[in-house]
């Protein structure tokens, strides 16, 4: 937008307000109507809610368009060092109403209202005029509500005045030595035709200018071909009909906002070319210089002229295509009160030959995105242009830009931040919460929008901040956006959370911190190649200060998702600084000053021997802002464990018949054992499911388990598993389960068995076991037998087979192991 010296450096020269006489509108509320009904008539608010100008803009309304009409007429007799002259004028304003308006206002400083008309009806008007509280308004009450789309057409005449800032510079209409030039920023437009007076609401525009074809200096001694020159594209040049007059007419299509308008009146040399954009297509541009300047300052100009493609070009490679359909710029000798170049849309105003020929126009160039193409939604966030058409310059004029200084862009404005002392008042404005206009062309806007743009680009990276400089004008092209827009599309595009960030460079005041700013890599050893289990990888991180202040708060963190599936980490190894919070570790970066040596830190992951294989991955990032993380994915491959483990039957080693199954099963691996198993089968028909988890994923295991079943036929089926999913082979082993005792009955007949009432003399047994007869224990005395299912134990009498007198104990065994026990009393 403007680009003024700063308030205590910049030459003032206060100007008279120019005060019509003032209609009262006691009547009249300046406050936004209460909520009614979508469909109920109300009252346009006479504010846009600008914090640094609550009294200017409106709202109810949004303006689509303006047709302004000015015949500008110098006095007859002129005094002075400046033209005066009179303008009689018609404004015609398209907008649409989202809600029935039973009145509306716009801003209007100044000259002669005559009539006002809504869609071609005469309406009713009065004027609201508060100079102290910066307060024009023309409040308009048609006869009937306008709903939608509508027009409103005011005329007026009279002589222009400018206005005056509360920081003592100008705009509006100022008087030149051979005419006049209409200057808007911040609120001054207002001064030229009425209109909603905010940045937030833009519109197309057409201009006709109709003024005399030859003027004069004030003296009446240097008649010279008069130009009339706006915005937007020159449509036509017509002459009246006696050739006293010409009307200039020019078409902005491109959406406007109402301080970024110029109309200049003055004898002009004017420049016409053609200039080629990057795409190849060409705009037309147009130029005016005053014809008085010397021989010098014309040829300066007609050079910077010239190289208006290459700058337009240049900068489209930052900030996207160009975005007007012409260019050019104005350059007039101004009186002190408007010595500054302004941003005016397409071609920017300058009061000198020397601030074209210089970084000003660069400058203001940048503005024709920043500020012009995206505006800001209030005066507050003038920062977000003007701190980028500081920053854009210095970029531009570096060999990191287009030019060849050597001193980079970051360093110009860390050196800037540096050097201003924490106490310095420079501090005590936040760019985005400031609210006094007298102050608004201070240090916050220019000089701190600048180290917020640099401080930014360190705080993102530079792909990051590229992407977002040029997207900011690509998304948002024609639109009027705010700070916190500005600070979500960072977001977005750098993926990093900038609240912290953003509240301390813009929402606060004070100095701001400099971001730290450091170049981390990972890296692995081995850092290529297949791992296998047992394996210990060992990761590095390094961490150098790349900046302009030293590491205090710096943050990495390293994703193990992709190592921990196949690795583990002993958490009692980790260093000091690091540690592991799910699959993320972080390290707090030590203290590091600006050129130390680079910090580093290691840590290990042992491959698993459940490892399934393949890659095995570590990827780390800088956590906190001003990081660029390079090398930092260390990939290796671990090779899957595909041997099977063994197992052995240790026991049974014979198929029986068992009372029970006691089953023992050894196994090996040459990694680690997860489990081993022995499933006990009849038939086909699983009846029973044994299995050891092996500890620690030890390398060889024991299984044991007794099972008990009923008499029959049976096979165990035995294998183990390793870490890695491999099972060994599957063995199988058949059994006989024999649970039953065996039976044993007194042998009748004298011969074997001799009753003496209830002992014996003598007695005999047959014996009988399914699974055969193994032995006969008497009294601890063992007689093994034939084995066979029937057998006999005959004339048991003292001393025969271990028996006594009186009781005796006999157990006789099958071959399963069963016992049956026989008490007897021998006499």
């Amino acid at each position: 937008m403007t680009f003024r010296p700063l308030p205590d450096t910049r030459p003032r020269r206060l100007v008279a307000l120019a005060l019509p006489g003032l209609l009262a509108a006691a009547l009249l509320t300046t406050a936004p109507a209460m909520a009614a009904a979508a469909d109920e008539p109300i009252d346009g608010a006479r504010t846009s809610g600008d914090p640094m100008f609550p009294n200017v803009g409106n709202g109810g309304y949004d303006a689509l368009d303006y047709d302004v009409a000015i015949a500008w007429t110098p006095n007859a007799t002129q005094s002075g060092s400046t033209i005066a002259g009179t303008i009689l004028a018609t404004s015609t304003m398209t907008a649409t109403a989202p809600q029935p308006l039973k009145s509306f206002s716009l801003d209007f400083e100044g000259l002669e209202v005559d009539s006002v008309t809504v869609d071609g009806a005469p309406a009713a008007w009065v004027r609201e005029v508060d100079p102290g509280a910066i307060k024009y308004k023309l409040v308009v009450t048609p006869t009937t509500p306008v709903s939608g789309e509508f027009s409103v057409a005011v005329t007026y005449h009279g002589a222009p005045s400018s206005h005056t800032d509360l920081d003592g510079s100008s705009e509006g209409w100022n008087r030149t030595s051979d005419g006049a030039t209409l200057l808007g920023q911040p609120i001054g437009m207002m001064t030229g035709y009425p209109h909603n007076n905010t940045p937030a609401d833009k519109a197309t525009y057409t201009f006709t200018l109709d003024i005399p074809t030859t003027l004069n200096n004030v003296a009446g001694t240097a008649p010279g071909t008069a130009a009339a020159v706006a915005n937007g594209e020159l449509r036509s040049k017509t002459a009246s009909s006696d050739g006293t007059r010409t009307t200039w007419v020019w078409d902005q299509t491109k959406p406007m906002a109402s301080e970024l308008a110029v109309i200049s009146i003055g004898r002009y040399d004017v420049i016409e070319s053609q200039v080629q954009l990057t795409d190849g297509s060409t705009i037309p541009s147009w130029s005016f210089m005053d014809s008085t300047l010397s021989a010098a300052n014309k040829n300066t100009i007609r050079t910077r002229e010239a190289q208006l493609g290459t700058i337009i070009r240049n900068l489209e490679t930052l900030y996207g295509p160009y975005p007007g359909k012409s260019t050019g710029v104005i350059v007039d000798t101004v009186p002190s009160g408007i010595n500054y170049a302004l941003e005016t849309q397409d071609r920017s105003f300058f009061p000198s030959a020397g601030s074209v020929g210089g970084n000003t126009l660069i400058h203001e160039l940048v503005h024709q995105w920043y500020g012009d193409n995206v505006s800001p939604v209030t005066w507050t966030d003038i920062w977000i242009g003007e701190g980028m058409a500081t920053w854009g310059p210095t970029f531009y004029n570096t060999t990191e830009g287009f030019g060849t200084g050597a001193t980079p862009s970051e360093l110009t404005y860390f050196n800037s931040w540096n050097t201003t002392a924490p106490t310095s008042s420079n501090w005590s404005t936040a760019p985005g919460t400031q609210t006094d206009s007298a102050n608004l062309y201070g240090y916050q806007t220019y000089t701190r929008g600048a180290q917020f743009w640099a401080a930014l680009r360190v705080a993102i990276g530079d792909d990051a901040f590229f992407a977002l400089i040029e997207q900011w004008q690509t998304r948002y092209a024609g639109q009027s956006r705010t700070g916190a827009d500005l600070k979500a599309l960072a977001e977005e595009l750098s993926g990093r959370d900038l609240t912290a960030f953003y509240t301390d460079w813009i929402l606060e005041a004070g100095k701001p911190a400099w971001p730290e700013k450091l170049t981390v890599s990972l890296a692995g050893a081995p850092a290529t190649g297949t791992v296998r289990a047992g394996d210990v990888v060992t990761y590095t991180l390094t961490a150098t200060n790349t900046g302009r202040v030293p590491l205090a708060t710096s943050v990495v963190t390293v994703d193990l998702a992709g190592v921990l599936g196949q690795a583990s980490i002993d958490m009692s190894s980790l260093p000091a600084g690091v540690t592991i919070d799910g699959s993320t570790l972080t390290w707090a970066v030590p203290a590091t000053a600006v050129g130390a040596p680079a910090a580093t830190v290691s840590f290990g992951a042992t491959i698993s021997a459940a490892a399934a294989g393949g890659p095995l991955t570590a990827t780390a990032k800088v956590a906190t802002l001003g990081g660029t993380c390079v090398d930092c994915a260390a990939t290796l491959t671990v090779a899957r464990d595909a041997q099977r483990p063994t197992a052995t039957l240790v026991t049974p080693t014979t198929a029986g018949p068992f009372s029970a199954l006691a089953v023992r099963v050894d196994a090996t691996d040459n990694a680690g054992l997860q489990r081993i198993v022995a499933n006990v089968y009849q038939g086909t028909t699983l009846v029973k499911s044994t299995q050891t988890a092996v500890a620690g994923g030890a390398k060889s295991g024991t299984h044991t388990a007794t099972v008990k079943l009923p008499d029959g036929s049976y096979t165990v089926k035995y294998n183990s598993q390793d870490l890695a999913g491999n099972i060994s082979t599957t063995s199988t082993f058949a059994f006989t389960i024999d649970a039953t005792k065996p039976t044993v009955t007194v042998k009748d007949g004298s011969s074997f068995t001799v009753t003496t009432g209830g002992t014996y003399d003598l007695v005999s047994y047959k014996l009988f076991d399914a699974g055969k007869i193994d032995r006969v224990v008497v009294n601890g005395v063992v007689k093994d037998l034939s084995d066979n299912q029937w057998s006999d134990v005959n004339f048991l009498k003292p001393g025969v087979f271990g028996a006594v007198k009186g009781e005796n104990t006999m157990l006789v065994y099958d071959v399963a192991g069963n016992a049956q026990t026989v008490v007897f009393t021998l006499n």
